[in-house]
């Protein structure tokens, strides 16, 4: 290797970072805490169910994979509103909510079977 050709030469950087606006800031933002809850409710959802695997319930069986999921689904909407962000099934949760709570004494107000068959979804 002669001294003319010692170099190394490294990739140029653009002189000017493309800055992004408050709208692709807040887009960036939001991208980043979805990410970040999708990833804190997959751990404790893994955790969960192994739990309940070691316990002796059936976890393989399709219909409790079915609730199951519907469940972290709620969860996972439940924090994504504690940051007000939008989440497909918080609607059908307000609905839910809405049928089981009594406003007259402020607390959860669980359906009997009877009651059931009155609930409009």
């Amino acid at each position: 290797m002669t001294q003319a050709n010692n170099v190394i030469k490294f990739p140029l950087l653009s002189p000017n970072p493309k800055v992004m606006d408050n709208e692709q800031l807040g887009e960036f933002m939001d991208e980043n805490k979805k990410a970040f809850i999708d990833e804190i409710v997959d751990h404790y959802a893994t955790q969960l169910i192994n739990k309940i695997g070691i316990h002796g319930f059936p976890i393989f069986e399709d219909s409790f994979i079915d609730r199951y999921s519907f469940t972290i689904e709620c969860l996972r909407s439940t924090v994504y509103g504690t940051l007000n962000m939008p989440h497909p099934l918080q609607s059908h949760i307000d609905k839910v909510y809405e049928v089981l709570t009594n406003e007259e004494i402020g607390r959860m107000n669980f359906v009997s079977e009877t009651d059931e068959e009155d609930i409009d979804f």
